[in-house]
Order: structure tokens, then sequence, then C-alpha cells
């Protein structure tokens, strides 16, 4: 399932990829602290429409039941859109629209939908965030969504392989992580 929309200004688009339980978030929200009020470039965090119940976890999606997905889809509400873990994501064309603005905007994606983001948005950075799998059981076990099937379920998933700008390995500091993001993004925001 997929959006047909072109996004505009992708090169200040960051899309965070990588498997289950890597802690993503985290990262993100300890990146969001580094950068604080300290000035410069703005960055977004494009908020996600998913099709599960709003669970008070790291990320605060909108909610939505299959059928208002659908219709949101039908609608063209989405810029983007996919299936993952049997859900349904999307994410709405106001989420991108400070990229026109002169902003950043962070997205986090599935690396499935990889191949169908880089043909909408070309020149979009990828940054894949990766952890063991001993350390993505046990953080996938805390979250309480899921149960043991079905997190070893997350944990054998074949996906493609990612063609990263920036991989992180978030194994030991949240912190330390966050300031690799943050070193690579002041460069990126340099580039040509």
């Amino acid at each position: 399932m997929t959006g047909a929309s072109v996004i505009a200004h992708s090169e200040r688009l960051i899309v965070v990829v990588g498997p289950s339980g890597a802690g993503k978030d985290s990262v993100l929200r300890a990146w969001a602290e580094l950068r604080g009020g300290s000035g410069g470039a703005v960055v977004h965090h494009a908020q996600r429409v998913i099709t599960r119940p709003a669970d008070g976890g790291a990320e605060q999606h909108e909610p939505v039941s299959r059928e208002g997905f659908a219709a949101l889809q039908q609608r063209g509400s989405f810029a983007t859109s996919w299936q993952a873990h049997g859900l349904d994501y999307g994410v709405r064309h106001q989420a991108l629209a400070p990229l026109a603005a002169g902003d950043w905007v962070v997205l986090n994606s599935s690396r499935a939908h990889l191949s169908t983001l880089r043909e909408q948005a070309p020149r979009l950075s990828v940054v894949e965030i990766t952890a063991s799998s001993a350390l993505r059981a046990q953080r996938l076990a805390g979250r309480g969504r899921e149960d043991a099937a079905a997190v070893a379920l997350r944990l054998q998933r074949d996906v493609p392989a990612v063609q990263a700008d920036l991989t992180l390995v978030n194994d030991s500091s949240v912190h330390e992580v966050a300031q690799g993001l943050q070193s690579w993004w002041k460069a990126r925001q340099h580039a040509p």
C-alpha cells in the first residue's frame, strides 16, 4: 500500500529505519534533547497514522481503525503509506509540509517501504538504527504489546538490505548513539 505523492524538498527528509526493538524512538528522543533550543535548523518529527490504539509508548501516533485508515487513504490524505506487522501506517501531507518551509523532517518508516520512499523522495537520507538480537528481544518483551510468539516472528523477519547514509548500533548508551546522529546531521546540513 503506498501513496503516489512526490515529496518535494526531500533533501531535508531523514528516514529512520531499523528492526523492531532497535530503540529508534529512544534515539530520536535523545537526539531531540541534544538539539534542544540551540537555534539553527529546525527538525520536525512526522507523526504517523497507525491502525493501533494509543498505548502510551514512545511514539505519539494518531490511532485510527482500519476503516478510518481506508477512508483517509481513499481521500488522498496520505503523502505515503505502507503495511508492516499487520498494521497500516500513513503519513499525512501536512506532516511533511515543513520541508517546503526550509525545515527538516524525520520520518520513522519501514525498511520494506524504503524503495517506494526513494521513488517519492529521491534526495532523502536514510539512517538505520540497529541492535543485537538479544537486546531487541528484551526490549520487545518489555513493551508488552505482543506475546512471545509474535516477538519471535518480529526477530526473524526477513527484510531487504538497507543502503543507509548512516548506520548506528544502539547497544550501548542511547546518548552516545544520539551524539553520533547529531554529528552526522550537522555535517549533512552543510553538504552540497
